[in-house]
């Protein structure tokens, strides 16, 4: 990617189920932070000062996320 184009924001990429997902178990859970944490993360603003998600870290969430959809899959082949 060169510098002029821009990475989609996680929060755009997430609209769709943002609602849906319980951010302080994932935040606590997948990454030992707070909701208060991944919540500038979202934004893109932690005190004034520009927050983004690493490289690491947006792998993480994607990790994590892929992890609990197998496990709503599961339970829900159990019902």
């Amino acid at each position: 990617m060169d510098a002029t184009e821009k990475k989609t924001s996680v929060r755009q990429v997430l609209d769709d189920v943002y609602e849906e997902i319980n951010w302080a178990y994932l935040a606590k859970n997948y990454f030992g932070r707070t909701r208060s944490w991944l919540y500038h993360k979202f934004s893109g603003n932690c005190g004034g000062a520009p927050a983004d998600f690493s490289d690491v870290d947006r792998e993480r969430l994607r990790a994590a996320l892929k992890d609990i959809a197998a496990r709503v899959d599961a339970a829900a082949d159990r019902l």
